[in-house]
């Protein structure tokens, strides 16, 4: 039986909650979910010409699905990347440890590879001071965790939540290498998709 999101959720597209989300995606993201049908979103990535080094599972009855590539010219940073790499993962949870039945979610995250050394760390933290600063309004911060690598911070994981959602629609994180030779900063917003949409869940007991 299939299972039915709007049981559940009703659709505010029009909340600063989704507007938030939908900003990230516009403008980080070179393939946008929200903006067409699903299926011509995943159509347009996969087929992306300047995506390199593809690896692709489709879904099976074993496996979801899960599609990752690399950018060498798509860089929406404020710092030049050497690369950036995307990842479409679907993914299955259980509400609490009753639930018979998982629900299905994507997660869709852009990965920037700042340069190597100093100057690549001191990128990295400042796009992550910006993202936040750009996308938490409307959004509650949560959980920021702090990376330690002995007594030195190694990164940041910073997610964000509204008011009772089934899962955390935006997280931002950095994190460097023990000689900063390798420099990461990366965004990942969260979506369910049903009947061919792209959507975020607004709880049925928002104000």
């Amino acid at each position: 039986m299939k299972i039915r999101y709007s049981i559940f959720f009703l659709l505010a597209w029009q909340t600063l909650c989704s507007q938030t989300l939908y900003k990230a995606s516009q403008e980080y993201f070179r393939h946008d979910p929200f903006k067409t049908d699903f299926s011509n979103f995943l159509t347009n990535l996969m087929n992306d010409p300047n995506l390199t080094e593809k690896k692709i599972s489709k879904k099976n009855d074993s496996t979801l699905f899960y599609i990752e590539g690399i950018y060498t010219s798509h860089s929406p940073f404020f710092f030049p990347t050497r690369r950036c790499k995307i990842i479409l993962a679907e993914q299955e949870e259980y509400t609490d440890s009753l639930s018979l039945r998982p629900f299905t979610y994507f997660v869709y995250q852009l990965i920037g590879y700042a340069p190597p050394g100093n100057e690549g760390l001191k990128d990295i933290k400042e796009e992550f001071d910006k993202l936040n600063r750009r996308l938490k309004k409307g959004l509650n911060p949560i959980e920021l965790r702090v990376l330690k690598r002995g007594m030195e911070q190694s990164g940041a994981i910073q997610n964000y939540t509204y008011q009772g959602m089934i899962f955390q629609p935006l997280t931002i994180a950095w994190v460097t290498s023990a000689d900063h030779q390798e420099n990461i900063i990366a965004l990942s917003i969260r979506f369910f998709m049903d009947e061919n949409k792209a959507y975020l869940p607004i709880p049925s007991n928002r104000p």
